[in-house]
């Protein structure tokens, strides 16, 4: 299993710990009938999913489509290293911030710096799907 796909199964593993820990927190409150803010339910929802499927499945699917040597010699037909590294990075770091920015959003801080945070993080998300997209598409050609 190439690196980069362990990378990306680790933490999809990872944020699926924490969001069941988050999940588990948020069940507390709920039964010491504490509200939880408004943000909670999206922070767990992008955690689970963007988090740990999107993480997971990426990293899969790098790992197990099929290899395209005409378009991606250098790497007997994967991907291009670095351009895989570009995606971890900018899906993650973006589901970071989104994760900072929610809670910001709906709190007395909501202005523009959180708000160019949002956008920004949901820039960094799309760009690392448009990329995977992008490298993926050329792997599941058609056989002529």
């Amino acid at each position: 299993m190439p690196i980069e796909t362990r990378w990306f199964v680790k933490t999809g593993l990872a944020w699926l710990v924490l969001t069941f820990a988050f999940g588990a927190f948020l069940l507390g409150e709920k039964a010491f009938g504490v509200t939880a803010p408004s943000w909670a339910a999206v922070v767990h929802a992008h955690a689970g999913f963007v988090g740990w499927l999107v993480n997971l499945v990426m990293g899969i699917a790098l790992w197990f489509l099929p290899v395209n040597r005409a378009r991606f010699p250098k790497s007997r037909g994967r991907y291009p290293e670095g351009a895989v590294w570009t995606i971890f990075g900018l899906l993650n770091v973006g589901l970071v911030l989104r994760l900072v920015g929610e809670p910001l959003i709906d709190s007395s801080a909501h202005n523009i710096a959180t708000q160019t945070l949002l956008v920004v993080a949901g820039a960094m998300q799309l760009a690392a799907v448009t990329l995977f997209v992008s490298i993926a598409w050329w792997r599941v050609r058609s056989v002529d």
